[in-house]
This record gives C-alpha cells, sequence and structure tokens, in this order.
C-alpha cells in the first residue's frame, strides 16, 4: 500500500470527527484536557498553585505538555491497554519477523520494584507472555546508546530471576527519522547496531549493578547475545496502525472503538510532526 507524505489515519476517517456541530476532541485530547485542568486547579489533588511556576498561561501549559516525551508514553500506553490484544503480538511479528503465539501482557509502570531493579533503569513499555519479554523503548528528542540496549537486557535478567526460567528476549526502538540518526555511531542498520552491543565489556557494564545481577553475568551475556532488536519510526509504526484497522465497512461498536483508538494516536504523531 502507497502513502502520501500526511500521516494516514484509518480508513474514511479523519484524526478528529467533525460535523456541522463543530469538531469532536479525540480520546488523545481529553487526556490533555484532564492533565491541564490539574495544572490550572492544582487544589484538587492537595497541590499549591505557585506563582513562580515556569509555564504561567494555559497556552504554555499546554504546549509543554503536548511535546513531553513521557505524555507520549502514556499515550501509548493507554492505546495499548485498550486496543485488541491480538495487535500486540501482529505488531511485533512484523517488526522482529518471529511468530509469537502466546498473548502478550503489559506489565504496570513499577517495574523498578516488580523486578527489584534498584534504578537500574525504567523501561519505557514492557510486554510479557510464559516464554517472551518485548521491550518498547520510546525517544522524541532524546538519543539512544549502546549501553541503554544493555539495560534491557539486564531487565530481561530480572525478570527471569523473578518468574523463573529462561526467555526470548526482544527490544524494540521506536524514534523519529532513522535508526543512524538515533545513536553517536550513526550505525546504518540494526546488524550494525547489534555487533557493537556484542562487543560491549559485560563485566564493566556490571560494575555498579548489583551484586545479584554481577553473579550472573554469564546468563546476561546469553541474552545479550540473543537479545532480538528491531528498529521501527514514527511514520512506519502510524502505516502500521493504519493497515491494522478496520474498514469503516464494518460498523461494529467494538470496529468502531478501535478506529477512534488508531485515529487518535496517529493524529498525536502528527500534531508532534513525528510522522
Amino acid at each position: 500500500m502507497a502513502f502520501d507524505d500526511e500521516i494516514p489515519v484509518p480508513k474514511g476517517m479523519t484524526a478528529t470527527m467533525s460535523s456541522g456541530c463543530g469538531t469532536e476532541p479525540s480520546w488523545v485530547d481529553t487526556y490533555y484536557e484532564s492533565l491541564e485542568f490539574f495544572n490550572q486547579e492544582p487544589q484538587h489533588i492537595g497541590r499549591k498553585k505557585y506563582d513562580d511556576a515556569q509555564f504561567r498561561t494555559l497556552s504554555e501549559v499546554r504546549k509543554h505538555l503536548r511535546a513531553m516525551e513521557v505524555t507520549l508514553n502514556q499515550n501509548l500506553q493507554q492505546f495499548f491497554s485498550l486496543a485488541p490484544d491480538a495487535l500486540r503480538n501482529q505488531l511485533f511479528q512484523e517488526l522482529f519477523v518471529v511468530r509469537f503465539d502466546e498473548p502478550l501482557v503489559m506489565l504496570a509502570r513499577d517495574i523498578d520494584v516488580e523486578f527489584a531493579l534498584d534504578n537500574c533503569m525504567q523501561p519505557d513499555i514492557l510486554f510479557a507472555s510464559d516464554t517472551d519479554l518485548v521491550s518498547l523503548e520510546m525517544k522524541v528528542g532524546a538519543k539512544c546508546s549502546v549501553d541503554q540496549v544493555l539495560k534491557y537486557a539486564l531487565l530481561g535478567l530480572a525478570a527471569e530471576m523473578k518468574y523463573g526460567g529462561e526467555k526470548k528476549h526482544f527490544l524494540a526502538i521506536l524514534a523519529p527519522g532513522t535508526i543512524a540518526s538515533q545513536f553517536p555511531e550513526r550505525f546504518g542498520d540494526i546488524e550494525s547496531l547489534r555487533e557493537a552491543v556484542l562487543r560491549e565489556d559485560l563485566a564493566r557494564f556490571l560494575t555498579n549493578k548489583p551484586q545479584r545481577f554481577r553473579e550472573r553475568q554469564a546468563r546476561l551475556l546469553d541474552i545479550v547475545a540473543n537479545l532480538q532488536l528491531a528498529f521501527v519510526n514514527y511514520k512506519r509504526l502510524a502505516e502500521m496502525l493504519h493497515e491494522y484497522a478496520p474498514s469503516t465497512s464494518d460498523e461494529s461498536p467494538g470496529a468502531e472503538v478501535f478506529r477512534k483508538l488508531v485515529s487518535g494516536v496517529i493524529g498525536e504523531f502528527r500534531r508532534r510532526h513525528l510522522a
């Protein structure tokens, strides 16, 4: 399927629904409206409003919120929470060219406590099944590093220690542009990144990590050697979600909700000029 330079939205839909009465906000818009309300009325959550706040006008607050990486991360978490579970397997099967037979469950945000990581790292979005661990690392403005990839391997080790037994490990990097633009080393492809990760000194990497991880360096080496990596930019992700969205010929309530979810997240990618 060919796509225009304009970000696609689900078949027959626009990023926001409209009629003669005006434009209906997307579910992403309502998320930001909630944040804006509590910024303007912080007493509702037991906070005070300060005169010397960095962002003093609603316009400044809105601009800041809709540029932050963490809010986009939360948009995607909400999307995956509400979209059909099968979408996760479908998406990652296409990215890694590997079949995922077990359903992938999105884990809660408190991963540091759950896996006793001691602030070693915090994944953006993490999915697990009985056999697989799939991480999604999101970038908007910041860059990636080889060391960060190793931290995801360490997360895999921590997950195995928590659950018992070995898993297959996957890391997808979601970022604007190309993989070369995301790393100081300007890797030309995912295989070049993999080779750089394999060359890293794991003993050095583990130096300031908890002892329980240092004691399992051999297993960490296995995880690093077999960690499957993928890179996808926001434009391609938008195209994939567009392809997965049900056609407007499907008028079932579930299909309608799915189209709204896809439309909202694609619209946010477009608004941020990420795709």
